[in-house]
């Protein structure tokens, strides 16, 4: 974590300004898009599994806030790593059994749904905060 916030604060405070002058009217859309929904659109890139390096310093030449982007990473990489842990460990213990008949098991496909749900993590995420939204208004 430490590591990727300070690649993400060295490519905002020495790439931003060069960033922003190559951004044209067309891709400036798409930077207030990504800083509207900062939180969601790290979170979304770390479940994807996006590589770590190039995410942490472009996401620093975005306008997503630096807390939006703390929280994204650390959630993605707590739910990657547990579904990961989760499969390998799986994976390892039919190793070390030599049980291959136990790939057919609840652990396996549990694992495998768990990625498979990963992807929608932040599809379901923005759903909620818009509903909240939503209720705040109403009250």
């Amino acid at each position: 974590m430490l590591g990727a916030a300070m690649a993400f604060l060295i490519g905002r405070y020495l790439g931003r300004d060069f960033a922003s002058s190559l951004i044209g009217p067309r891709l400036r859309k798409y930077d207030e898009a990504i800083g509207r929904n900062g939180f969601t659109a790290v979170l979304y890139l770390r479940l994807v599994y996006f590589p770590f390096t190039p995410m942490n310093f472009g996401m620093g030449l975005t306008r997503v806030r630096f807390g939006d982007y703390l929280l994204g990473t650390g959630f993605g990489i707590l739910v990657g790593t547990f579904i990961f842990t989760f499969f390998i460990g799986t994976l390892s213990q039919v190793w070390a059994s030599g049980d291959w008949s136990r790939l057919n098991g609840w652990q396996t496909y549990l694992s495998v749904i768990l990625f498979i749900a990963s992807f929608f993590l932040p599809k379901i995420v923005r759903i909620v905060r818009q509903e909240n939204i939503e209720n705040e208004i109403i009250s």
